[in-house]
């Protein structure tokens, strides 16, 4: 067969040096940032809906700390950018959610002392 590597050519496993099976591969621990990025999306959402979302955008900003000081410890951790993003929007839904929350009040309060 032309252009096929010949049998001295072709790399087993463990043959190359840098393949060795046995080395241990460093394992990063884990963290909830997946889960307060879910929560913060469903904050945000819910935050239309007369500040609702308030009630996962406070837990997502929770969790989502709690992920950031364990990914903070150790550079490199593949969780660092879920659990920043997660953080900054729980504190997006937090804001849009407590003025949603802070309008209802007012308009409830209004139609009281109007009517």
């Amino acid at each position: 067969m032309q252009g096929a590597p010949t049998p001295s050519q072709v790399i087993q496993m463990n043959q190359h040096s840098g393949m060795v099976q046995s080395e241990p591969i460093g394992i990063f621990p884990s963290t909830s940032a997946t889960t307060a990025l879910v929560l913060s999306i469903i904050g945000l959402v819910g935050a239309l809906f007369y500040g609702l979302g308030l009630f996962f955008s406070i837990p997502s900003v929770v969790i989502g700390n709690k992920a950031q000081q364990i990914t903070n410890q150790i550079p490199g951790h593949p969780d660092a950018g879920v659990a920043k993003a997660a953080i900054v929007i729980g504190w997006v839904g937090l804001a849009i959610g407590g003025l949603f929350a802070l309008f209802a009040i007012a308009m409830i309060i209004y139609f009281i002392i109007a009517f």
